[in-house]
């Protein structure tokens, strides 16, 4: 992958193109925020973000986020914003935090656009942030996920502007230092596994140190060495920490010891659930080694796995042919931009970390992955533009038609569009049996409809109306959203009229009743409603309810906090 330019015209229409294509995802967004469901964790930040709003807002006296479950553990960059967008709102609570997750999403999109942009042209930029757009995981958790989508954007922006100061060492200009910091604080004030942020800004100010070593000695060395830290690293540190700070009213109590304390806690928490891999329930402590890699193979689209190898081959050959150490400015950028897509993999071998829903914790690869991705589809085309007009017209054919097939199968799930997986494991429905598909209870909303419709059909036939008392699988509160007034919430089994339930660790077998309503994408079922009012005496226990029940029999079902 290298930096050459397309001319200057051909940068223009593809910067048009990317702001076309951000535009018509932002429409796009306006118009289907709500068709998706209440994931289990939402509702902890909805309640943490009205804290943290209050704790601002009374002067810093209300001090309930300081307790709050355990997002104390974490920084309110995006939670409280969201908390105070939503006394605006003309939505309800949870659309407009789907809406602003959305638009942290594409803030991620545009970062995207703008490594790729950076390192190899506006045409670059585009095929990126079109990719990153593309790939469902990213796409589908865009929507309803508060935690790693935000965090993923800002990660996103802390890459890009590491990227473009690298190159500038040791005179590293003084825009560059204050938006690093910015970004650095986001990064943190939102999740402090932005630890990763630093590690892809030490890697390679630890080899240019080393470079400058060998070729200029180590006195120079030293002393420039000496200009990075004290205009450079210090002063965006120095900014990253009191953005943070100002994010995060937990770490403000003890503001040089509880970041650690958080970094700490997050890298010893025993959470101990099980979850579905290659077939089989592994348990989240004791992860092999190859969990992320092969779940990263089967939950990415084919063109960007394709991308990603060609991105490799390209860059080794483009390394063969220098034939000597590259030049530093020319070679810092790309460098870092693989190492930041690379590292957490060797670190999650190494490591072995606390992981569950699929790559969720490791979102924010994808949009280094998605950078890389288009560098290499922006050279594949530069390659063919220069020996034949014919095999870049029918490599462009190609292109266009699996990206037609992709998008159509991507509109085939909406609105879950992350239980998307390629065609290595056979799609989605041969995914079912050997991998998680709505481990978040997305799909519960169309549960809870099609409920709806069911009993407002029933009542019109037989002239009956009463209520009727729903048991639900693992959180209750991602199907009571959505319940009309004649819906409540069952406290046990022995009273419950229907049970809603996930299909993720069996769960949709706890208990009896005739299957009424399956929600299924790609010929696979996500959840079920079953009809439990005619069952016998004997077929009904008092339980508790899965939400308390379910996560001690399947832990897997946890909500997922960490």
């Amino acid at each position: 992958m290298g930096t050459d330019r397309q001319p200057v015209a051909s940068e223009r229409v593809y910067g048009w193109a990317t702001a076309a294509l951000m535009v018509a995802a932002l429409v796009v967004v306006f118009a289907t925020f709500r068709d998706y469901g209440i994931t289990w964790d939402e509702h902890y930040h909805d309640s943490y973000g009205k804290d943290l709003l209050a704790y601002y807002l009374s002067g810093f006296r209300d001090t309930a986020a300081l307790t709050y479950h355990n997002l104390w553990l974490y920084g309110g960059a995006f939670d409280a914003p969201t908390a105070l967008v939503k006394r605006f709102s003309p939505f309800g609570d949870y659309e407009t935090q789907h809406l602003m997750i959305a638009l942290a999403g594409l803030t991620g999109v545009l970062g995207a656009a703008r490594l790729s942009s950076f390192l190899g042209g506006a045409r670059a930029g585009f095929w990126a942030a079109l990719l990153l757009l593309l790939t469902p995981v990213w796409y589908g958790q865009m929507f309803n996920n508060p935690k790693d989508i935000p965090f993923a954007a800002a990660m996103t922006w802390a890459l890009y502007y590491t990227v473009r100061a690298v190159p500038e060492l040791p005179h590293v200009p003084r825009h560059l230092v204050v938006k690093l910091g910015l970004a650095f604080g986001v990064a943190f004030g939102v999740r402090i596994a932005a630890v990763f942020a630093v590690i892809n800004l030490a890697a390679p100010c630890c080899a240019w140190l080393a470079l400058r070593l060998r070729a200029a000695g180590p006195r120079l060395a030293l002393r420039e060495t000496g200009r990075v830290l004290l205009c450079f690293l210090l002063p965006s540190a120095v900014i990253a920490y009191v953005v943070m700070l100002a994010a995060w009213p937990w770490a403000e109590g003890e503001p040089f010891l509880r970041p650690f304390e958080a970094a700490w806690i997050f890298a010893h928490s025993p959470w101990n659930i099980n979850t579905l891999f290659e077939g089989r329930l592994v348990n989240s402590m004791h992860l092999p080694a190859d969990y992320m890699a092969v779940y990263f193979a089967v939950e990415m689209p084919e063109l960007v796995l394709a991308l990603l190898a060609a991105a490799a081959l390209i860059a080794g050959a483009r390394l063969y042919r220098f034939g000597r150490l590259p030049d530093w400015r020319e070679i810092a950028g790309p460098a870092s931009l693989a190492f930041a897509f690379l590292f957490p993999f060797v670190f999650f071998v190494v490591f072995r970390p606390v992981a569950y829903d699929r790559i969720r914790h490791f979102l924010f690869i994808l949009p280094p992955m998605a950078a890389i991705a288009g560098l290499a589809l922006d050279r594949i085309y530069a390659a063919l533009g220069e020996r034949s007009a014919v095999a870049r017209g029918g490599f462009s054919a190609v292109i266009a038609t699996y990206l037609a097939f992709h998008v159509a199968g991507m509109a085939s799930l909406h609105p879950d569009e992350y239980v998307y997986y390629n065609a290595l494991v056979g799609g989605v429905e041969g995914a079912a049996h050997d991998y998680e598909l709505d481990y978040w209870g997305n799909s519960y909303r169309e549960a809870v409809q099609r409920l709806a419709a069911y009993v407002r059909e029933e009542e019109a036939r037989t002239g009956v109306r009463r209520t009727y008392r729903v048991l639900v699988c693992a959180e209750g509160s991602s199907a009571a959203y959505f319940f009309p007034s004649d819906l409540v919430l069952a406290r046990n089994e022995l009273d419950a009229d229907f049970y809603i339930s996930v299909t993720r660790l069996g769960c949709d077998r706890e208990y009896a009743g005739k299957t009424i309503i399956a929600v299924e994408r790609d010929d696979t079922t996500l959840s079920v409603v079953k009809d439990r009012r005619d069952l016998p005496a004997d077929q009904r226990q008092e339980r508790p309810v899965p939400g308390e029940m379910m996560v001690a029999r399947h832990p897997g079902l946890a909500p997922a906090i960490p």
